[in-house]
């Protein structure tokens, strides 16, 4: 039964991050629309620009974010210098994609953050995945327009 609700839970922080991405997207893609933009140049500059400039929410559960950010910080104490290493582990949820990657960096960063100032770790990230916003959008070009908006599919992937 866990597995069929962790799929549900992650369909849904999927559906709610689709639905803040396209929330900036199309005020932006009707904006360079009204430039006077190609229809297939404005949704490609509009994915691009919302990917940058969106200040989403963290998506992922509470479960993963805590056995990556204790996997990462375990790795920065290893190396005693806080170097960025990150080992493909199935058993730690950790991902392979490198837009991920930064993500869960991203976030162990902002939880350390909190830890330093006395917080601990349970609810240092608690509070990052509640409170805080993460940079951009951790999502590539091709599955914003082919997820996301696959309206736009057709004629934005096109050079």
């Amino acid at each position: 039964m866990k597995n069929t609700e962790s799929i549900f839970e992650q369909r849904d922080l999927c559906r709610r991050r689709d639905q803040e991405f396209l929330a900036l997207y199309h005020p932006t893609l009707d904006a360079f629309l009204a430039k006077g933009m190609s229809e297939s140049k404005a949704r490609r500059a509009a994915v691009q620009f919302t990917i940058a400039n969106g200040h989403p929410h963290y998506h992922v559960n509470y479960e993963r974010a805590y056995r990556c950010v204790c996997h990462l910080l375990s790795e920065a104490e290893k190396k005693g210098n806080g170097a960025q290493t990150f080992r493909s582990n199935a058993n730690q949820g950790i991902a392979e994609s490198r837009l991920r990657r930064q993500m869960w960096y991203e976030i162990t960063s902002r939880v350390q953050q909190l830890i330093a100032q006395g917080m601990s770790i349970p609810r240092a990230i608690d509070h990052v995945l509640d409170h805080c916003r993460a940079s951009r959008f951790f999502i590539s070009p091709v599955t914003a327009l082919t997820k996301i908006c696959p309206q736009a599919r057709p004629r934005a992937l096109r050079c």
